[in-house]
């Protein structure tokens, strides 16, 4: 389990990942994972990330398919969840 919140995350705005804004991705995420997903399972963590309002919790299973969707994302966003699962 991990508790992630993505209406405040950690997104760097250069490459030497000296600057960061704090941005609210839970729309722009759970679309992502809503239309490029497959399956049930992505359909209920997009609504899931999409409905929360703060730091929810996350299971392995869950956390497995927020890699592997990040992946489809900016490389600013790949490192941020790589940074909040670390």
């Amino acid at each position: 389990m991990k508790n992630i919140d993505f209406k405040r995350m950690e997104i760097y705005t250069d490459c030497a990942k000296k600057n960061c804004i704090v941005a609210d991705m839970s729309e722009q995420f759970a679309d992502i994972i809503y239309t490029c997903g497959n399956g049930i399972r992505a359909k209920l963590l997009a609504e899931k990330i999409f409905r929360s309002n703060s730091e929810d919790s996350y299971d392995d299973s869950e956390l497995k398919l927020i890699r592997e969707y990040a992946a489809l994302c900016s490389p600013a966003f790949i490192d941020a969840i790589n940074k909040i699962l670390e």
